[in-house]
């Protein structure tokens, strides 16, 4: 009887290829991009998964300073005094700061984003592979870095790394090292890289500084490993409680959970990779959302061939059919479209996913693991949806007695209804995401256009190595060329601050962003002096400038007779104020920066600011003078408006991503919409003959057919509005500098969502608009 049932389906299907195809294509279609959407919100949510201790691995922070830069010296205390703790280490991750690195007796180098100071402990609380080592423990002697097996490749191209000699030149210092051990690459799906790893034993090798009261520390995150029975509330109250937490300049120590690092709300700065938890739940809910008109679709359809089939269903009760032996051939029909559906989803899924770094901005690596999470969601939603439109088809169709199935008389109480209720859902959903997909997109516009507070067209920042002596015959020799406006040198810049020290200021202290400046520094990089004077031939090392957030933090009226009293015995002399200008991305807000005038020092980056012109051939001409110093080292610069983009670029392809998914939900939207229509036709075709027997024109009968469609798309225009109005408020919460959400947002929703609607309305309203009465009316 199975195969009976299932030949059936397929003969159905077979019979009536369009909707068919339109039932299995647009499920397909849907069920595919839930595929997709479930994979990457499980890679997201897994990010850190791939290190075998990760549920034991915890971060310290400072919960009231909202920090997890904490003094190195914490580390033996708690290697020594907690049995809580199987392992700990202090680590220093350094990502977006260039480094080159270079075996200087093999003439080879190469430019690396990662590094990581850490110590041996490191090695076994992150379960690191070492390939290969030159003693028992990957770091022997303070001087040991260790390298990945990638790294060796673009060295040594298959030669022994082990025992060779590596400066590592991060712009700012030179670090002197041995490879001691190779390792395996850390796994792809985390929150840090590294490509090299320096001994933080070793002072020297340590990758961070601050200096407080003329006495500086090396701050660093510090990890520890905890046994799996550990209490962790128990244990912060105990270190807080054991602590001299003002021997660690600490107020409140907190733990944060390695897997949460990825996506957590907490606002610390360091340099780990970060997701954005609210987009990934924009991503899951347009995921759900997909699924909830792919199945509603899948339903109208089933409704309408159920409905075309009437007089078939009543015959076949007439002959003795009962409901068991009807819901069964419905179940099958059901099932095994869904089935044809899914296994198509299967395949599209496989084959988009090579390409999945495209369309999500992040590779996908369905591990064994992930496959196992999603695998019961999938399944219980293939369930849902055979029950759901195996049983309402029947549900409806059970109010209906003998002779209406052999008449196929339709009752239209409850159903219009329904009917309407699952429209104004499907609208809804589509005028929510447009005005969503816009509102973000206006977001992101407005902070790659935002004004910086510094000229960022046409500024060019070029890397200085830091054993490279003849800066100042560089600076001139570029400063010949026609197309260069300006030029300065400096120790740090916006988007790129290797500095960072406090004010000093007791128990009010903050941190002020330092930044190192040559001659030139403020007209090269467009930076507003509002009140003071500029610097003069005497001031080198002496005084500095401030912005306006460092004088408002500092609670100064005037800045005459004011000092920045760190980085020196004595401080420098304040001489000026200069506008705001932004250092990281529109996420925070504008932070205190000092501007400190030595040009004897400041060499590690050259900004130079071009006229015009092609940017290829403006960086052809800085090449040719870069090589006439420095012919063995590669130019390594980056523009300023480039630089900052480039923060916005992992929102900016998940936005796209998001309009993508939103462009399927919508086509899954006219298909339903479709379905509808073709519903309508179907239970007023007698009725249309009739008005058209009696004069109604073509333009009457699409006024009747498309009415309701035009008030259900008002009804969900009304309901949108202020669905979206509030989840685009709270999404813009994260940013410190956010757009406005102007009423064209929702107003172009609702246009587009209108059009797209009567769009594909008319193509079937047109159909039945145009069909001959006497084909509607020849068996009455």
């Amino acid at each position: 009887m199975i195969l009976y049932y299932i030949k059936l389906a397929f003969r159905g299907l077979f019979k009536n290829k369009t909707y068919s195809f339109l039932i299995i294509g647009g499920f397909s279609f849907g069920f595919t991009a839930c595929i997709l959407i479930g994979l990457f919100y499980f890679t997201e949510k897994n990010v850190n998964s791939g290190f075998a201790n990760h549920k034991q691995i915890y971060r310290l922070y400072d919960l009231k300073k909202n920090t997890c830069n904490i003094y190195h010296d914490l580390n033996p205390v708690l290697a020594d005094g907690y049995s809580d703790i199987i392992n700990t280490c202090p680590m220093d991750f350094f990502n977006g700061f260039t480094f080159m690195v270079k075996d200087e007796l093999a003439n080879v180098s190469t430019i690396l984003d990662n590094v990581i100071s850490t110590n041996n402990n490191f090695f076994e609380i992150f379960s690191v592979s070492v390939v290969e080592s030159l003693g028992s423990l990957p770091f022997d002697g303070k001087e040991s870095v260790v390298i990945t097996e990638a790294v060796a490749q673009r060295l040594y191209k298959g030669g022994r790394a082990i025992g060779q000699t590596i400066a590592i030149d991060n712009y700012y210092a030179i670090f002197r090292g041995k490879v001691t051990a190779v390792i395996k690459d850390l796994p792809e799906n985390s929150t840090f890289k590294a490509e090299i790893i320096m001994n933080s034993d070793n002072e020297d090798f340590r990758l961070s500084r601050t200096c407080k009261d003329n006495k500086c520390y090396y701050p660093t995150k510090h990890y520890i490993q905890l046994s799996e029975s550990t209490d962790t509330e128990a244990f912060t109250s105990l270190l807080n409680s054991s602590l001299n937490l003002n021997q660690f300049d600490l107020e409140q120590l907190a733990l944060q959970a390695f897997d949460d690092i990825y996506l957590s709300k907490l606002t610390m700065k360091d340099m780990h990779f970060k997701g954005n938890i609210k987009l990934l739940n924009i991503f899951l809910t347009v995921g759900i959302l997909i699924l909830i008109l792919s199945s509603i679709n899948y339903l109208n359809y089933t409704i309408s061939m159920k409905y075309a089939k009437l007089k078939s269903i009543g015959i076949n009760i007439t002959n003795g059919a009962g409901w068991r032996q009807l819901v069964a051939a419905s179940f099958t029909e059901v099932s095994v479209g869904i089935i044809i559906s899914v296994i198509l989803s299967l395949f599209l899924t496989s084959f988009i996913l090579p390409f999945s770094g495209i369309l999500f901005g992040k590779a996908i690596y369905p591990e064994q693991s992930l496959i196992f999470q999603l695998t019961p969601v999938l399944l219980i939603v293939i369930l849902i949806v055979i029950l759901l439109n195996g049983f309402a088809p029947f549900y409806l169709l059970s109010r209906f007695n003998v002779t209406d199935f052999i008449s196929g008389t339709r009752k239209k109480k409850g159903k219009y209804f329904g009917k309407h209720v699952m429209l104004i859902f499907q609208l809804t959903t589509s005028i929510a995401l447009i005005a969503m997909v816009v509102g973000v997109g206006k977001q992101l516009d407005f902070v790659k256009r935002s004004d910086l507070g510094f000229d960022k067209e046409l500024l060019v920042r070029i890397d200085i190595p830091n054993d490279f002596t003849k800066t100042d015959a560089l600076r001139e020799e570029v400063n010949k060329i026609p197309v260069v406006s300006k030029t300065a040198y400096s120790n740090g810049c916006p988007g790129k601050i290797g500095l960072r020290m406090g004010s000093n200021t007791g128990e009010d202290e903050f941190i002020l962003n330092c930044i190192t400046i040559g001659d030139n520094y403020l007209e090269t990089m467009g930076i507003e002096l509002i009140t003071g004077r500029r610097f003069l031939s005497g001031d080198i090392d002496n005084v500095c400038l401030i912005n306006e957030a460092a004088v408002k933090r500092y609670g100064f009226d005037n800045i005459e007779g004011k000092r920045y009293t760190n980085g020196k015995e004595g401080g420098y002399q304040i001489i000026g104020v200069i506008k705001n200008f932004h250092i990281n991305s529109l996420y925070n807000e504008i932070e205190p920066v000092v501007l400190i005038y030595n040009p004897d020092v400041a060499s590690s980056m050259l900004s130079v600011k071009l006229v015009h012109g092609n940017n290829e051939e403006n960086i052809t001409m800085l090449r040719h003078v870069w090589e006439q110093f420095l012919p063995d080292a590669a130019m390594n610069y980056t523009f300023y408006d480039e630089q900052f983009q480039a923060m916005y670029r992992k929102d900016d392809k998940m936005v796209k991503s998001i309009a993508f998914f939103s462009l399927v939900a919508i086509i899954l939207t006219c298909m339903g919409i479709l379905a509808q229509i073709f519903l309508t036709s179907l239970d007023r075709t007698k009725e249309i003959g009739i008005r058209k027997i009696n004069g109604a024109g073509i333009s009457e009968i699409l006024m009747l057919l498309n009415r309701d469609f035009i008030i259900c798309i008002i009804i969900a225009f009304l309901i949108a509005t202020p669905i979206a109005y509030y989840s685009l408020n709270k999404w813009l919460q994260s940013y410190a500098y956010r757009t406005g959400l102007s009423w064209w947002i929702f107003t172009l929703a609702g246009i587009f969502a209108l059009f797209i609607a009567i769009l594909t309305v008319s193509w079937q309203s047109w159909r039945a608009a145009t069909r001959n009465p006497v084909e509607a009316l020849r068996y009455e």
